[in-house]
């Protein structure tokens, strides 16, 4: 009977060990609602999006940086500008030594109205350290897709200057120096009704995600 006692001690120590180990890792980040660690860290499939100036963004520059995407459109309304805004605010503590290799890059599931160059003036308006880039749907879909976000056109008109909507993720994804998918900062509907990321508690989160990595 004691041994028996002792045995199930043994296992339920076990058992209380490897959840405090769990909750342990939990806590060693914020109480950040929106974040999502990807357990499997795929790498991104081959892609090569335009930017200003003939210039390209690709797999290449991902390496030996720190890249936070987020998708969206230079039409939009209200979650683009709004994180936009939000990135620019927190981008000196986000980038403040020693995590200085960490970029910013909006993607643009728009082709048919954002251009590289008026993306890059759009970005530059918030921040100019802000990347903007963008391709054609056979190459923006299953980007998007591969990182867990989506975007839909909503009646779509033929000319270049016909006013549409675009539905998308209002997430951000991190990905880091090997270009591999790290973590997501799924967008929450907040107080107000609209989908948001807590950017300080992301800035904190990111910080941990890099000093972990780096150990």
């Amino acid at each position: 009977m004691k041994k028996g006692w002792l045995i199930s001690l043994a296992i339920a120590v076990v058992v209380v060990a490897g959840f405090m180990s769990i909750t342990v890792a939990k806590k060693s980040f914020s109480s950040n609602p929106s974040l999502v660690i990807q357990k499997e860290k795929k790498s991104l499939p081959d892609f090569s999006f335009e930017m200003a100036k003939g210039e390209t963004f690709s797999n290449k520059n991902l390496q030996a940086h720190w890249t936070l995407f987020f998708i969206g459109y230079t039409f939009c309304p209200d979650i683009c500008p709004t994180t936009l805004a939000d990135l620019d605010r927190v981008y000196p503590e986000l980038i403040k030594p020693p995590y200085k290799n960490i970029q910013i890059v909006f993607v643009s599931v728009d082709p048919n109205r954002d251009k590289a160059n008026n993306l890059a003036e759009y970005v530059n308006y918030f921040n100019s350290n802000f990347i903007g880039t963008t391709s054609t749907h056979d190459q923006l879909f299953p980007f998007a897709q591969d990182l867990g976000l989506i975007y839909s056109i909503v009646e779509a008109g033929d000319s270049e200057d016909a006013y549409y909507l675009v539905d998308h993720s209002a997430s951000l994804v991190l990905v880091n120096p090997k270009g591999e998918h790290q973590v997501t900062f799924k967008a929450v509907i907040n107080e107000d009704g609209i989908a948001h990321v807590d950017m300080d508690l992301m800035v904190q989160d990111i910080h941990k995600i890099i000093q972990s990595y780096n150990e």
